[in-house]
């Protein structure tokens, strides 16, 4: 009898450990269920084709609804990276089991992104990343002239970590002339941040 008791025991103990391991969030169900308005150039079916694909070890590339090419570049369980189009990128990073953070890159050619919030049912969470301000990214001796004309466009670049829950900003300069370039080259850093 307390064979048959243990035995039970340990059966149920066995299914709890399972269907907790089979509760658990994955950025790859969160992008497959992605609503159409987030991904406009991508169907559902796209997206499954990427993550069969990847998941197999195969090149994640599809035909969008532009008969562009569409590539799925890193998938792992908290983190992708999403080639939308020539000129878009897409990472997504699970932050916990309830929250994700999307960057969406634009590069035409200088390179500025978007950060946005959400839990896993894409609802978007109020809370935000902020940018940094023009003025963190620059040594103190860097020229007026050069500094305003970052200041009237602050083009910034994000960047999520693969393996960890950090967001990187990069200050883009190409939109300054070359000898802005020039005096500012050496006095711009980049920021690292952890996401909330």
């Amino acid at each position: 009898m307390r064979r048959l008791v243990f035995f039970l025991f340990i059966l149920s103990m066995f299914n709890v450990q399972c269907s907790i391991l089979n509760a658990q969030t994955r950025i790859r169900d969160i992008y497959a269920e992605a609503p159409d308005s987030i991904f406009p150039l991508l169907t559902k079916n796209n997206r499954l084709d990427q993550i069969d694909f990847r998941e197999n070890n195969m090149k994640a590339d599809v035909k969008n609804k532009f008969e562009d090419h569409s590539e799925l570049l890193i998938l792992s369980e908290r983190y992708l990276k999403l080639q939308l189009s020539k000129h878009c990128i897409v990472e997504m990073r699970l932050l916990n089991d309830s929250t994700f953070c999307m960057v969406q890159t634009y590069n035409a050619p200088a390179s500025d992104s978007q950060i946005r919030l959400f839990d896993t049912s894409w609802n978007e969470l109020p809370q935000t990343v902020e940018r940094p301000s023009v003025d963190e990214f620059l040594s103190e001796d860097v020229d007026i002239d050069v500094r305003l004309a970052l200041q009237a466009l602050p083009l910034i670049k994000a960047s999520l970590s693969e393996n960890s829950e950090t967001v990187t900003f990069e200050l883009q300069t190409s939109e300054l002339t070359r000898e802005q370039r020039q005096k500012v080259e050496g006095k711009v850093h980049d920021i690292s941040r952890l996401l909330p």
